[in-house]
């Protein structure tokens, strides 16, 4: 490779770099398509979910981090293990097949030798396969930050319902039944389900916000078995709201600050690769000279 064309190569891959991490400063990721993702992995052959099963119980008892399942993650996005561990595979051989083609490449142009070829595969495939891992956790991340806005919603319904001379179990119910918002209507399910089997409404909130890692849920629960013992939680419910809006314009402030900061990077390779390509000409001529 001459000093020229390497210089050139240098440019592109600064200009390419800077250009995909700005894109995806601004727009963040893309979203994930859990419907085409459900109906492709409902529909498997017998022997696809035993193996499926089968890996989902091994990782389950590896205990490891890196293969752990979020069952909460899941749970809160209404999505299954299987699915989660196919698209982890899906992900890693397809980043594996990438990598031996680049590998191939590279070994055929000379720049790779053979033994370094297989650890540019491994580590495609590693990192393909953590793509979902990540996918996952800011999916949940953004659901949780989603959930406390619908959540002070929830909470001023149920204290106007309250504040109507309901009782704290049907108030939670209307509140609950008055949006289509996926959270709510999850919550509406949850109560006609502890209706149906003997619960108190409290304690299903309670048990599904522990169970998706909800604490302003289990929080709200708390407030509805403290009206279920005669306490006028009107004030209560109503301060629990506001807190709830605080805190996600703080975090709306703390997300659009770091998506500044993550700027920096892009713009600095953007900067970096124009200059290269300006340069370039010059430099060419000195390096040929």
């Amino acid at each position: 490779m001459t000093p020229t064309l390497g210089l050139a190569t240098l440019a592109g891959a600064l200009l390419g770099i800077g250009l995909a991490a700005g894109v995806r400063g601004v727009v963040g990721p893309a979203p994930m398509g859990l419907q085409a993702a459900l109906h492709h992995l409902t529909h498997p052959t017998t022997a696809q979910h035993r193996r499926l099963d089968r890996l989902i119980q091994w990782t389950q008892q590896a205990g490891h981090p890196w293969l752990a399942i979020p069952e909460a993650d899941l749970d809160l996005l209404e999505r299954t293990p299987r699915s989660y561990v196919s698209s982890r595979i899906t992900w890693g051989l397809a980043s594996g097949l990438v990598g031996l083609v680049l590998a191939t490449g590279f070994v055929a142009a000379g720049t790779v030798s053979l033994l370094v070829a297989p650890v540019l595969v491994l580590v495609c495939a590693v990192a393909g396969a953590w793509v979902p891992v990540w996918r996952t956790r800011d999916a949940a991340r953004h659901a949780r930050s989603d959930a406390r806005r619908v959540l002070a919603v929830y909470l001023d319904l149920v204290a106007q319902e309250r504040a109507a001379g309901q009782a704290p179990g049907p108030a939670l119910h209307e509140a609950a039944a008055l949006a289509d918002h996926p959270l709510l209507q999850r919550l509406h399910r949850t109560l006609v389900r502890a209706e149906n089997h003997g619960y108190s409404p409290w304690d299903a909130l309670r048990g599904l916000g522990e169970q998706v890692r909800l604490d302003e849920l289990v929080t709200v629960a708390d407030l509805a078995a403290t009206a279920a013992d005669g306490a006028a939680i009107y004030a209560s419910l109503t301060a629990q709201a506001a807190s709830l809006r605080a805190t996600t314009t703080t975090e709306d402030k703390a997300e659009a600050n770091a998506r500044t900061e993550r700027l920096t990077l892009p713009v600095t390779a953007l900067m970096a690769g124009f200059l290269l390509l300006a340069l370039y000409p010059t430099v060419a001529r000195l390096l040929i000279g």
